[in-house]
């Protein structure tokens, strides 16, 4: 009835499925929402390893990994791109992109299931999904979901003891920093979308923007990423330009790269070289989070583009943002940057412990 219609087996309130249907939105590509579990005969079929979306192509296969899929609908659909063409903006956009996947995700798990208002709203809406594919009730699936996530959120370093410490010096601060630089244009390089705006979009409409505490705070401290989600829920009511002038980041970009500064990339490259580091909270709590092996070839590939991407200008705006050691003094681990020609089927697609939400 549609063969060219791609189908995205996801979740509404999913942060990687929101990341994938917003992308598909803005380039006007075909799809249809399939509700998905998490599980299905076919993926299974497919070898896929579990996670949320996976993406059935209009020739019937699947493939997964929100990065990975962008990069390949990018080269069938390339136009209008959403990898800048600058070598700075295009690598500050991956470092944006890697800090929303592998870092914003923790505090959007946690506000969710920690938080008992979030958890009556946007855990029911997952559970209704959900209920679609299974044989139980809407209640049945909110207790079940509730429980397996939560379940899994201390190996995120996320717990009901540490989740005000997340909120307070990782995601309001966030929020403000995000909220300023967005004040002052659409997009974070400019006024057209690139593949860092998908995946922030990705948790704020999913959780930030969705859940009505995280709302809240959202509302306050950078009205302007609503403003910014409500754009991408809707783009073919939006204008797209130019992105920014290359020769020279904001301040706002700036401060925005300084705040993944102060917790995030300390964390994440300690814990990929030791395979344990300590996020160190503003308080001096100390919580302990392991990388798994789906972060380090993250991080081995966000490296690997920092090699091939390096410059001068490079440097000097990682420089001015005080995280160039980050990147410098650890390409030693850097990988490869994957192939994605062929609809990708990555054997890791968990970035964290077997949940979703």
């Amino acid at each position: 009835m549609r063969p060219n219609v791609y189908r995205v087996h996801g979740m509404m309130q999913s942060y990687f499925t929101r990341k994938m249907t917003g992308y598909l939105d803005y380039k006007g590509i075909p799809w249809l929402f399939r509700r998905f579990p998490g599980v299905s005969p076919e993926a299974m079929a497919a070898g896929f390893p579990g996670g949320v979306p996976a993406v059935e192509t209009p020739a019937g296969a699947f493939m997964w990994d929100s990065t990975a899929m962008i990069h390949h609908l990018e080269l069938r659909f390339p136009e209008p791109a959403v990898l800048p063409p600058d070598p700075v903006q295009r690598f500050l956009c991956y470092v944006v992109e890697d800090a929303a996947d592998e870092w914003l995700y923790r505090p959007a798990v946690g506000t969710r299931w920690y938080c008992p208002e979030n958890a009556a709203v946007g855990g029911l809406e997952l559970a209704r999904d959900i209920a679609v594919k299974m044989p139980v009730s809407c209640d049945q699936a909110h207790a079940a979901v509730g429980a397996h996530v939560r379940s899994s959120c201390a190996a995120l370093g996320v717990t009901a003891d540490t989740i005000q410490l997340w909120v307070d010096d990782v995601l309001r601060p966030w929020m403000r920093v995000l909220g300023a630089h967005l004040a002052r244009r659409p997009y974070l390089f400019g006024d057209r979308p690139s593949l860092a705006d998908f995946a922030l979009f990705g948790g704020n409409a999913a959780h930030f923007v969705n859940d009505p505490l995280c709302r809240r705070w959202v509302e306050e401290d950078g009205p302007a990423v609503v403003e910014h989600t409500h754009r991408l829920l809707e783009p073919e009511d939006q204008e797209f330009g130019p992105w920014d002038d290359p020769s020279r980041e904001s301040d706002t970009l700036i401060a925005v790269l300084a705040e993944l500064g102060k917790r995030y990339l300390p964390w994440v490259s300690r814990a990929c070289v030791d395979g344990v580091a300590d996020v160190v909270f503003a308080n001096g709590t100390c919580v302990r989070v392991c990388a798994t092996d789906f972060l380090r070839d993250a991080r081995a590939t966000l490296l690997a583009r920092y090699v091939e991407h390096r410059s001068e200008r490079v440097d000097a705006v990682l420089e001015q943002a005080r995280i160039l050691p980050f990147f410098a003094d650890h390409i030693g681990l850097a990988g490869s940057i994957p192939d994605v020609r062929e609809p990708p089927r990555p054997a890791l697609n968990r970035p964290f412990p077997p949940a979703e939400g």
